[in-house]
């Protein structure tokens, strides 16, 4: 009968040959824009280099660069219409994707430990948010559990 979907936000600072580590973690309404929710974050963010989509580059990224210190770098999307990319518009996805596959690698262990995204049984907004942030918490407790047990 009803719908209720979110978002899970992550930035996560870079750790060679593991999972980042999680810096800010944000849940928003599903229909909730990246770049709007990015806006809202963004002026806590200094001295950071960052890997998103194309929506968390915006207009005045050359002001945050010099006030902040923060680099927003996403990959190159096609154009409406325009089926083939140019070459270095294709190299440089290439390089921004292999730098964000640890993030989406954290994303898909999140889901593969708790099965978040397996929401069937909730049937309220209020229920979807015990199960959103009660499975977010376990996964961020076993994680912790993994990295302190080595």
């Amino acid at each position: 009968m009803y719908y209720h979907g979110v978002r899970v936000h992550i930035i996560g600072r870079r750790q060679p040959g593991s999972l980042p580590i999680p810096e800010y973690i944000g849940v928003t309404g599903a229909s909730d824009h990246d770049g709007r929710i990015f806006d809202q974050i963004r002026p806590q963010l200094h001295n950071k280099e960052l890997y998103g989509d194309k929506p968390y580059q915006q207009p005045d990224a050359e002001a945050v660069r010099q006030a902040q210190n923060l680099t927003v770098l996403a990959p190159v999307k096609k154009q409406k219409g325009n089926s083939i990319f140019k070459p270095q518009d294709q190299w440089w996805s290439i390089v921004v994707a292999r730098v964000r596959q640890p993030i989406e690698a954290l994303f898909a262990w999140i889901e593969e430990k708790t099965g978040i995204e397996c929401a069937s049984k909730v049937r309220s907004y209020k229920e979807l948010m015990v199960h959103v942030f009660g499975k977010l918490a376990a996964a961020l407790f076993f994680w912790n559990f993994l990295r302190v047990s080595s």
